[in-house]
């Protein structure tokens, strides 16, 4: 319906079928007061058909379209056409509402039914109750922790096994060798005709502690070398030292000067590689320092490096700090020479008067005091013990001298 139809006047019931008269000029004619339609009353009347509304005849040619169609005066008063408009306005907004839930609807139908054609989950227990260690691997544990350093003395050697690993393994070869020597001494002792109790009393003593002895001295081993190594870089530290402060005064960049003496100075050389495979690696050179300084075992190596990445860090001079560094070890080194000339003196005086003096005298006054006092006889099984207390006596005294002796040189 247009906008110039609803604006005409209704006529009325009726004389709805009757031919209309011709149209009176607006201008003279006054508007209507029509009542203000809303937005849907603008539409065309195609825009609002329906297809559940019933469908209007033609009508025949002269006929005046009015706002809504003449009905016979029997039937119900025709609907109003905004009402019918937004009837149908409502169902299409119903329909669309409609096929917008099936669009949604449909891609979950197939999840749906794929989560109800997957197999249960296996149950897994939120908490898995963890093995409890034996009472042996607790045991070596507890060795293990015993030894201080050992854990560390293993990886500055090298050895990649963990401590109760380390130690179980001690373990086992101390025992095979005690089996092996009881074993032994027990088929020595049958056929020297010894009675059955005292050959198994005596192969089980002997193995238990062969056994003990075995086990401490394999545990010991890893740091026992560790020292080793480090006395051996304490021997030559000190050159390598002299012979870096050289190569620094003649120009040479300190990682050229520490790659030079890599080589040529034992243990010490040593550390200086591992300073150098790390900087080749990529780590920086102060860094290098300090990693290599936290493992090593010697107090000069440590003093020196520290002291050269301390002055690096600070843009000091290097060759001055090392100098008086190295200088301070060499003052060190002569009071700790003669600390062991003086502990010589004393030891050599001891060694004469109880390696030397009472074995001889001892010996000759003892066989002469026997002649005339029948208390013991000195026989051939006395002097074997007294043979074996002197060379008892002698290793003892070498060993002191051999310890108390500083491992470095000048």
């Amino acid at each position: 319906m247009s906008i110039f139809n609803r604006k005409k006047k209704e006529p009325e019931a009726g004389a709805a079928k009757a031919p209309q008269p011709a149209e009176p000029d607006r201008a003279q004619q006054p508007a209507p007061s029509q009542p203000h339609r809303g937005f849907f009353s603008r539409k065309p009347k195609e825009e609002t058909g329906n297809a559940e509304a019933p469908k209007q005849q033609p009508k025949p040619e002269g006929a005046v379209y009015t706002s809504q169609q003449a009905q016979p005066a029997q039937e119900a008063p025709a609907q109003n056409p905004e009402d019918a408009e937004l009837q149908n306005l409502k169902q299409k907004i119903a329909l669309s509402q409609q096929d917008l839930q099936s669009m949604v609807q449909k891609p979950n139908v197939p999840q749906q039914q794929q989560t109800y054609a997957r197999e249960p989950k296996a149950f897994i227990p939120a908490y898995v109750p963890l093995k409890k260690p034996s009472g042996f691997k607790t045991y070596l544990e507890g060795i293990g922790a015993k030894k201080k350093g050992l854990e560390t003395a293993l990886r500055n050697q090298g050895i990649k096994t963990s401590l109760y690993e380390f130690v179980r393994n001690m373990f086992i070869a101390a025992l095979s060798l005690g089996l092996v020597l009881g074993a032994t001494l027990s088929i020595l002792f049958n056929q020297l005709g010894l009675a059955m109790l005292q050959t198994v009393i005596f192969s089980v003593l002997i193995a238990v502690g062969s056994f003990y002895m075995a086990f401490q001295t394999f545990l010991n081993f890893p740091t026992r070398k560790s020292g080793g190594s480090a006395k051996s870089i304490e021997r030559d530290i000190l050159f390598a030292a002299r012979d870096m402060i050289i190569s620094l005064r003649s120009g040479m960049p300190l990682f050229n000067a520490i790659t030079s003496i890599s080589s040529g100075y034992g243990e010490a050389s040593k550390e200086f590689a591992k300073i150098v495979e790390k900087v080749q690696l990529g780590t920086s050179l102060e860094d290098a320092i300090d990693q290599t300084v936290s493992e090593s075992k010697s107090v000069s190596f440590r003093r020196i490096m520290l002291q050269a990445a301390v002055s690096i860090r600070a843009g000091a001079d290097v060759v001055g700090a090392l100098q008086s560094v190295i200088d301070q070890v060499s003052q060190e080194r002569i009071i700790e020479l003669r600390r062991y000339g003086q502990r010589l003196n004393a030891i050599a005086m001891f060694y004469m008067l109880f390696g030397i003096i009472m074995p001889s005298m001892g010996i000759a006054v003892v066989t002469i005091l026997t002649t005339f006092i029948a208390i013991f006889t000195v026989n051939v099984t006395v002097l074997e013990f007294a043979l074996v207390g002197i060379i008892f006596l002698q290793i003892v005294f070498l060993k002191m001298i051999t310890s108390s002796r500083p491992v470095f040189t000048m």
